[in-house]
């Protein structure tokens, strides 16, 4: 009896350390995507920002942009403190979002009022994306013990979100309301 009680915890630990291993290597893994997000975000960006007519939007999404790139030195720098190489790992829920994205600039590509709407609406959703893989990264990190990881982070999703709610909430509704006033009159 006594071997079996041993064995048991032995065995316990064995798939603890299996599952916290394969959440590591998840963690990784979703770090991979995350880096590839952003540099999909940074190649998509430089493409589209001489069209942007709009200065304070221009603005908003230069700030964004600079947010963007703190966003890409703290991956590397938690792919440093993991002793990982910082790959890039594609993302096929990234690349649907950024497909859909091009399809609804692609729709107003004559009309630069409504092109600049879908932008800021496009940049809404891969915000919520950043927002929401971030934020499940922070938990793992949590999870897994890697503090420092988790507050870097952290600091990721904070700063989007703090985006959303001072810049393009409001600039949507500015947009959308002159926008309404333009066919009123």
């Amino acid at each position: 009896m006594k071997n079996s009680n041993k064995h048991v915890p032995s065995s316990i630990n064995d798939q603890l350390t299996y599952s916290n291993s394969t959440l590591g290597n998840f963690f990784i893994h979703s770090l991979q995507e995350m880096h590839y997000a952003e540099t999909t975000i940074a190649t998509d960006f430089n493409l589209i920002k001489d069209q942007i007519v709009s200065p304070k939007l221009d603005e908003i999404l230069k700030t964004h942009f600079a947010i963007h790139l703190k966003h890409k030195e703290r991956l590397a720098k938690i792919f440093q403190l993991r002793a990982e190489s910082g790959k890039i790992k594609d993302c096929k829920t990234f690349n649907a979002l950024i497909a859909e994205s091009k399809n609804h600039l692609s729709f107003f590509s004559n009309d630069i009022a409504n092109w600049e709407i879908a932008l800021i609406l496009v940049s809404q959703k891969l915000t919520y994306y950043k927002i929401a893989s971030y934020g499940a990264l922070a938990h793992l990190a949590i999870k897994l013990k890697y503090y420092k990881e988790a507050t870097l982070l952290a600091v990721s999703v904070q700063e989007e979100e703090e985006f959303i709610a001072n810049n393009l909430n409001g600039i949507i509704d500015a947009f959308m309301s002159s926008h309404i006033e333009g066919y009123k009159n």
